[in-house]
């Protein structure tokens, strides 16, 4: 059946087919399992008709609070692109026609409707005569007809023949060019064809029933079932009435250095092979299907828990120490948080983390963990020539590992960090587990 887009600005009459197919969609098993996603079209569909900024879609759809930047914090574009995935995913699991998208680079929601089909003409078929009087002035006026053709071909050929020319420039310019050349740790991560997803953490929060408007984290309460964790909390829950899981957020820093990862991966050359998800969505596929990089604290990376227990090195709730489990010769048994200057300011300081490179669920599929407070200072490590450089040097110290587990120290102004380094590194010789993600 053939299709128009219908604009928001154009489409202010509803067709009964569009109507009927966005609550399929709403009502659908796959939205039912994604809620977020759910709500955010619901409120995409409803506003079709008014310019979207992502302010309003975090505020008013998602429940953001009057602070969210959408200049630090890009979470939303992140949803946005989870929901265009999905859409695309539901029609193509159901064979229905793709009714409702979202323009790539955009976060307006845009409808197809069925062209109206075309009346049957009611007009009568002319008499012989009239057929004749026609091909009679067909005749007198071929040579201009032919003339006129001519002409309208020789424009169009210039015009074909310059888009060409222009194109073909634009490509030269292109291919001149090249992608940056990955450094020493990239090259390794990014062996194989594999897709790369890029996990962002969605931290466990609660809103209420009865106070719509509020909603409450506790960083010793990272599942549903674990509110009596933190028995504070668990007062004011049971004072406040019935709750609801709310994991429409992710962290400020580690989806910036989501987006730092991927930007370095855009100037290597590997931008096609890069997606987003959060791991409230994610499931054991991302780990059998491609090469996943999670980022997080502890409080943060609960759907990784098993990987994170099957491994020597432990960084602690607060994130200020790293505990060796099995430390080898000359080895510390824990790592901890150094404040430099005055201890009251804590300006100057230097941060405890962990890099692990660990076995994904397939041959030759990898997961990269980025274990931090403030994961950007590992990101930069990473993603420079110098900071590859000494990760390539201990790792090839300690016999080049296929998988291992680091230790890294971040010396942080603020929250800025200013450098990062490698301090230990352990070899990673199990299975990955088998319930994770």
């Amino acid at each position: 059946m053939a299709a128009a887009l219908v604009t928001p600005e154009t489409e202010y009459e509803t067709n009964p087919i569009v109507e009927e197919g966005v609550s399929r969609v709403l009502t659908s098993p796959q939205f039912a399992r994604a809620e977020t996603q759910r709500k955010l079209l619901q409120y995409l569909w409803q506003n079709r008709h008014l310019p979207l900024s992502e302010y309003a879609i975090a505020t008013e759809a998602l429940g953001r609070n009057s602070h969210f930047d959408p200049n630090t914090d890009a979470s939303i574009r992140v949803h946005i692109s989870r929901l265009r995935r999905k859409l695309k995913d539901y029609y193509a699991e159901t064979g229905e026609p793709e009714l409702l998208l979202i323009p790539t680079g955009t976060h307006q929601l845009v409808v197809r409707v069925p062209e109206p089909a075309s009346p049957e003409s009611t007009q009568s078929i002319p008499d012989q005569p009239m057929q004749q009087d026609w091909q009679g002035w067909l005749r007198s006026h071929a040579i201009a007809i032919l003339g006129g053709a001519c002409g309208l071909m020789t424009v169009l050929l210039v015009v074909t023949t310059s888009v060409i020319i222009l194109q073909n420039h634009q490509l030269k310019i292109a291919a001149t060019r090249q992608p940056d050349q990955p450094n020493s740790f990239w090259k390794s991560f990014l062996q194989g064809d594999a897709p790369v997803k890029i996990m962002l953490p969605t931290p466990v929060f609660f809103n209420f029933r009865d106070h719509p408007w509020l909603k409450m984290r506790s960083t010793q309460v990272n599942n549903f079932d674990e509110v009596a964790k933190d028995p504070q909390f668990k007062s004011l829950v049971d004072k406040l009435g019935p709750i609801g899981l709310e994991q429409s957020y992710t962290v400020t820093w580690d989806t910036l250095a989501g987006i730092q990862i991927a930007r370095y991966l855009d100037r290597i050359g590997q931008a096609k092979r890069v997606s987003f998800e959060v791991t409230r969505d994610s499931s054991l596929l991302s780990l059998e299907q491609a090469n996943v990089i999670v980022l997080g604290t502890d409080n943060t990376l609960q759907p990784m828990r098993e990987y994170m227990e099957s491994m020597n090195f432990i960084l602690v709730p607060g994130e200020d120490r790293v505990i060796n489990s099995h430390p080898e010769k000359d080895e510390e048994a824990e790592y901890r948080r150094v404040i430099e200057g005055n201890p009251r300011s804590a300006d100057r300081h230097v941060e405890p983390s962990i890099i692990a490179l660990l076995p994904g669920r397939a041959p030759g599929l990898k997961v990269l963990m980025l274990e931090s407070r403030d994961t950007s200072g590992m990101v930069s490590l990473l993603s420079s020539n110098a900071g590859s450089n000494a990760v390539e040097k201990i790792w090839r110290s300690h016999g080049a590992p296929a998988f291992f587990e680091m230790v890294v120290m971040t010396e942080m102004e603020g929250n800025k960090p200013i450098r990062s380094w490698p301090v230990t590194i352990h070899p990673y010789t199990k299975a990955p587990p088998s319930n994770s993600l």
